[in-house]
């Protein structure tokens, strides 16, 4: 067993009791009698029903409302979701072969009520919950279940505004390209899409549906605009919505893009970016947002091999200022490289008012060589300034590397060009009014877990930072004199209440 496994074994036997045998059951710790299951659940369900060929788990079988569902396997987590009206499903999850000795249910800050019995796990799960369900000490290949809200206002599958692509099929679609003329994608629950999607210089763009977007090396978006292949990719299209789909990213580069898309909404979406193949490093961001104003996300799920929510003001040819940010009821799993939730590292521009509220970095991981990889981080590479930051109930659940990071650098990323296409030299920024409030270390690794704050200069450093309850490992963390901080340089105005 890899020490990696045997770290979460650990975890996982910390946070639920093993079952003996798959008739017994097994409780929350802290149970001291077994919960009655008084929990009515709700039969209003929104199943999806994918063409016959899709390919199905041969590691998980779950139920919901009583009624066996599809899950969708990847060569790492396996997914299965639905669509639920008001109230909780009942899900009952089971192994294919061997009973469920011990589980892990995260995020662990939303506490979900679950229990073994008979060698299965049973729960209730309601719209907008998103978990990754991690039994018997595996995290190599977790069950992550998706529930959406019913999808009750549809639009017509001849409107020659919508693409709409149905249930029960399988599309090969290659580009997909929004137009003045079709600015509307639908997919609809239960369909499976092979291609990519691209829009620029549109208004109130709408991608929506629980449907699934498959994207994976050779049919990746390789559009110059943008610089990287991706599946997902909007520039300057404001008023967007996009909202309920699942996309598997099988590629390096970028998962989804959003450049300059203003007043937009990004809602429950669920993005899934893998290796290439088994056992090769593929480096790709979950979501990346370059310049914007007012750019909500909410209820997101993602997971990648690099930054899962990566916020930038210029890179490459992409930029703007950023003013108004927010990210709400978020959940974010990094691999192999990068940050969890992380503004940088090109930032020439400026960057103010980004929040992240109720925020859940479950698995913040690292390639095995500290790199400044952190589940909350600013690394603010170039000479626009960074202010007015909040983190508002925050909770990083295994830290391979370090827990928070503030940081004024220099690096080796392109930056940007300059009007003339000039690449941009670097030249050092700010960070000011950053603000901690109910932030939560649950778990480090052997080693790891440190804290960062450490500017460039005397005048380009890092001030006005706040902790307002900052909870690390069981402990209250009060000053800099604490032994979790790794470096404390060129900073100043640092409180904690």
């Amino acid at each position: 067993m890899s020490s990696f496994t045997q770290t979460v074994a650990a975890l996982a036997a910390l946070l639920s009791v093993a079952c003996t045998s798959c008739d017994t059951k097994t409780y929350r710790t802290g149970e001291s009698e077994p919960p009655v299951d008084t929990e009515v659940y709700t039969e209003d369900v929104e199943y999806y029903n994918f063409a016959p060929t899709v390919p199905e788990s041969t590691i998980y079988a779950v139920k919901a409302a009583g009624e066996y569902i599809k899950v969708l396997p990847t060569t790492e987590p396996h997914i299965a979701w639905l669509g639920v009206d008001e109230g909780k499903a009942k899900f009952e999850i089971s192994l294919q072969g061997e009973a469920v000795e011990s589980v892990v249910v995260r995020p662990l800050g939303k506490n979900y009520d679950y229990r073994i019995e008979n060698g299965r796990i049973v729960m209730g799960l309601g719209k907008y919950d998103r978990v990754s369900v991690e039994i018997n000490g595996d995290i190599e290949n977790p069950l992550f279940i998706f529930v959406n809200p019913v999808d009750e206002v549809r639009p017509s599958k001849d409107d020659p505004a919508v693409k709409y692509f149905e249930a029960g099929q399988i599309y090969e679609a290659g580009d997909i390209v929004l137009s003045e003329s079709c600015k509307e994608i639908y997919l609809e629950p239960g369909t499976y899409v092979k291609g990519n999607i691209l829009g620029v210089d549109l208004d109130g763009v709408k991608i929506h549906g629980g449907g699934f977007l498959e994207t994976r090396e050779g049919d990746v978006g390789r559009y110059s605009e943008f610089y990287q292949p991706f599946s997902i990719a909007l520039n300057r299209c404001h008023n967007a919505e996009v909202k309920d789909y699942t996309h598997l990213f099988a590629a390096g580069g970028w998962c989804s893009l959003f450049t300059n898309c203003d007043n937009s909404n990004i809602i429950n979406v669920h993005t899934i970016g893998t290796e290439t193949e088994p056992g090769v490093k593929t480096n790709n961001d979950s979501m990346d947002i370059i310049g914007g104003k007012n750019v909500h996300v909410t209820h997101a799920f993602l997971y990648g091999h690099d930054d899962c929510y990566c916020l930038k003001s210029q890179k490459f040819k992409l930029k703007g200022e950023v003013d108004g940010i927010y990210y709400e009821d978020c959940i974010g799993w990094n691999l192999q490289a990068g940050n969890t939730f992380e503004i940088g590292y090109e930032t020439n521009m400026d960057i103010n008012d980004v929040q992240y509220r109720n925020v859940y970095a479950i698995h913040s991981g690292t390639s095995g060589s500290d790199m400044r990889r952190a589940a909350f981080s600013i690394h603010n590479g170039a000479a626009g300034t960074i202010s007015n930051i909040l983190y508002e109930n925050a909770y990083a659940e295994d830290v391979m590397e370090f827990g928070i990071y503030l940081a004024c650098l220099d690096h080796s990323y392109n930056i940007g060009y300059d009007d003339d296409g000039n690449e941009l030299e670097y030249s050092p920024g700010k960070i000011q009014g950053v603000t901690y409030r109910n932030l939560n270390v649950l778990a480090v690794r052997d080693g790891k877990g440190y804290c960062v704050i450490d500017g460039y200069d005397d005048t380009h450093g890092i001030s006005d930072v706040t902790f307002d309850g900052f909870h690390y490992l069981g402990r209250d963390i009060t000053s800099l004199d604490d032994n979790i901080w790794r470096i404390k340089e060129y900073c100043s105005d640092i409180k904690f209440e």
